[in-house]
C-alpha cells in the first residue's frame, strides 16, 4: 500500500499544481471591446454653408478592463458661415457575450447539428471559443497548451518536489487523478510518474515502474501495458498530467476535496471532465480545415467549488459518498456543453442616471442589469449579490452649467437627459467640449461577461441662428415650422445673447 499512498499524495501535488496553473488559464478571460458612433441631424439647413458637427478625440483600447478610464473628448464644431444652436445626448449599446449551457443532457456524442467552421474572430479565439454552430452558440475548446507553474514549494527543482514542469487546461481538468467515466469500450493510455500497484488484466497486481506506459484493452498506445480486457473499462486511479484519451466520448474525472479523518468527518468530491473528439475524426466531426485533438469544455459551476467543477447534481455516485481508495459507479444525471452566447442590448434596455450630486463631476451613467434584470444588489429578497452581473460605464462630463460656454442638462423622467449649449456657436467656432472621459467601472466584475463591446453613440441636433430682417440674430431657435419656441425675452429684432435656463427649458426641438 505504501505505493499506492505514495501515489495519492503526488496526485494532491499534481492537483495543486493544477489549480494554480488554470488561475494563471482563467485569467484575463474577459475582454471588453469599446468603439463609438457620432451621428449628426441639422435642422433648419437651409443655407448652402450651414454645417454643425461633432468633433471628438477618442482612440479606443484594444482590451478594457474595469477600472480603466478612456479619453474621449467629445464637442461641437461649426465649419459653416451660419451661426448655430446645438443640443447634444448621448446614448448606447451592446454587444454582450455570457457563458451558457447547450441543453443536451448526456452528450454522449458531439454537439447536434454540424459546427459548420472554426471561429475565425480572434477575439471569440482569445476566450478560447474556437466553434460555433447554426443557433450561434459557441463552443468552448480546452487548452492544451502547457504553461510553467508557479513554485509551490520556494524551490525551483520541480522534479524534486514531485510536480510536473508544466500544466494545462487539459491536465486541470484530470487533476485529482481519479477516472470515473469514459465511454464503453474507450481506449486511453497514461504514463507511470512513479512505481505502481495496480492490477493488470484483471488478476495479476504487480509493482510497475516508473515510466511504464499502462491502458485498456482497447488503447492503441505502443509499448502499452494493458490493466483492463479488451471492450472493458477501468475506473480509478490514473495519473492527470500523462492521461491521454483515444477514444471519442465523454470522460469524467473525481476529486477528493475533503477526506475522512479518522471517521470524523465523511469524504466529499468534485467532478469535472470533458468530451473528447480525436483527431482521427476531428476534421469531419467539427469542420476542422487541420485535424487535431479536441477536448470540448463542459459547463461548470465554480461558485464556491475548484476550477471546472461540473455543477452538483450533474454527476451522482452509488453510495454516494464513496471511500477515498476505492471507485463506485457513476450516474450521468445532466452534463452540458459549455458555450457562449452573444446577446444585442439596445439602449432602452440599459438604466441611464444622470449625476450631478458635486459639482464639477457631473456624470452619465449607463448600466446593464444582466440577465436578472436587476440593477444593484436588492439585500431584502436577494439571495445572490445581483450586482455581479452588472455591467457598469462612467461618462465624466465637463463644462456643465446655467449659462455662457456651458451645457445645461435638461432631464426628463424615463427620457434621455439632453444638453444645451448656452451661447450660440458662431461659425467657425467649437463649443466646450461635453464629455471628458469614459471609465469601465471598477464595480464590474468578471461574471458580468465573457466579453462585451459597448457602442457609445453621441448624438447631435443644431438649428441656425435666426435672422430678422434688419441682418440681426434673433435670440431664440425656431422650430421647423418658422415660428419661435418662446417669445423672444428681449423683443424682436435684438442682438443674440445666451439662452437662458428658462429658455432651454421650454425649448421645443422637433
Amino acid at each position: 500500500m505504501a505505493n499506492k499512498k505514495n501515489k495519492k499524495n503526488n496526485e494532491k501535488r499534481v492537483l495543486a499544481a493544477a489549480l494554480c496553473i488554470s488561475v494563471v488559464a482563467i485569467a484575463g478571460s474577459t475582454f471588453a471591446w469599446f468603439t463609438s458612433k457620432d451621428e449628426v441631424t441639422n435642422r433648419l439647413s437651409a443655407s448652402a454653408a450651414y454645417d454643425v458637427s461633432i468633433a471628438e478625440d477618442f482612440q479606443p483600447p484594444e482590451d478594457w478592463i474595469p477600472g480603466q478610464t478612456i479619453n474621449k473628448d467629445v464637442s461641437a464644431v461649426n465649419t459653416g458661415n451660419v451661426d448655430a444652436f446645438v443640443r447634444m445626448w448621448l446614448e448606447g449599446e451592446m454587444s454582450v457575450l455570457n457563458r451558457t449551457a447547450a441543453t443536451v443532457g448526456v452528450p454522449t456524442t458531439a454537439p447536434s447539428g454540424a459546427l459548420a467552421s472554426e471561429v475565425t474572430d480572434e477575439r471569440y479565439k482569445a476566450l478560447g471559443l474556437n466553434f460555433s454552430d447554426s443557433n450561434k452558440n459557441y463552443y468552448r475548446e480546452l487548452s492544451t497548451l502547457q504553461r510553467k507553474n508557479s513554485d509551490l514549494n520556494g524551490t525551483t527543482n520541480d522534479e524534486a518536489n514531485n510536480q510536473p514542469a508544466t500544466f494545462s487546461e487539459v491536465q486541470s481538468v484530470q487533476a485529482g487523478g481519479e477516472l470515473v467515466y469514459a465511454p464503453t469500450g474507450a481506449g486511453y493510455h497514461w504514463t507511470l510518474e512513479q512505481q505502481t500497484t495496480m492490477n493488470v488484466d484483471g488478476t495479476t497486481v504487480t509493482d510497475l515502474p516508473k515510466n511504464t506506459v499502462v491502458g485498456t484493452g482497447n488503447s492503441t498506445a505502443s509499448d502499452v501495458t494493458k490493466i483492463s480486457a479488451a471492450d472493458a473499462n477501468y475506473y480509478g486511479a490514473i495519473d492527470a498530467s500523462t492521461f491521454t484519451p483515444e477514444t471519442e466520448g465523454l470522460y469524467i474525472f473525481r476529486r477528493n476535496v475533503t477526506l475522512d479523518s479518522g471517521g470524523n468527518t465523511v469524504d466529499t468530491y468534485e467532478y469535472s471532465g470533458y468530451y473528447f473528439v480525436p483527431a482521427a475524426s476531428s476534421a469531419t466531426r467539427l469542420g476542422l480545415t487541420t485535424a487535431r485533438d479536441v477536448y470540448l469544455a463542459l459547463y461548470t459551476d465554480t461558485n464556491g467549488n475548484s476550477d471546472y467543477t461540473l455543477p452538483a447534481g450533474a454527476i451522482t455516485a452509488t453510495p454516494s459518498v464513496p471511500s477515498q481508495e476505492t471507485v463506485y459507479p457513476v450516474t450521468i444525471t445532466d452534463v452540458d456543453f459549455y458555450t457562449a452566447k452573444e446577446t444585442v442590448i439596445k439602449n432602452n434596455e440599459l438604466t441611464w442616471t444622470y449625476d450631478k450630486t458635486t459639482t464639477g463631476s457631473e456624470k452619465l451613467t449607463a448600466t446593464y442589469p444582466g440577465a436578472d434584470g436587476k440593477v444593484g444588489d436588492d439585500t431584502t429578497t436577494a439571495t445572490v449579490n445581483e450586482s455581479l452581473d452588472d455591467i457598469v460605464i462612467d461618462i465624466a462630463l465637463a463644462n456643465i452649467g446655467t449659462s455662457g460656454q456651458t451645457w445645461t442638462a435638461k432631464e426628463a423622467t424615463g427620457k434621455t437627459t439632453t444638453f444645451y449649449y448656452n451661447d450660440d456657436v458662431e461659425a467657425g467656432d467649437t463649443t466646450r467640449k461635453l464629455v471628458d472621459n469614459v471609465t469601465l467601472s471598477k464595480d464590474t466584475t468578471q461574471y458580468a461577461f465573457l466579453a462585451f463591446d459597448f457602442d457609445l453613440n453621441v448624438f447631435l441636433d443644431s438649428v441656425q441662428v435666426t435672422i430678422d430682417e434688419n441682418g440681426q440674430e434673433k435670440t431664440t431657435p425656431v422650430e421647423s415650422g418658422g415660428a419661435f419656441t418662446t417669445p423672444p425675452t428681449n423683443g424682436v429684432g435684438a442682438s443674440a445673447a445666451a439662452q437662458t435656463a428658462d429658455e432651454i427649458a421650454d425649448l421645443a426641438w422637433s
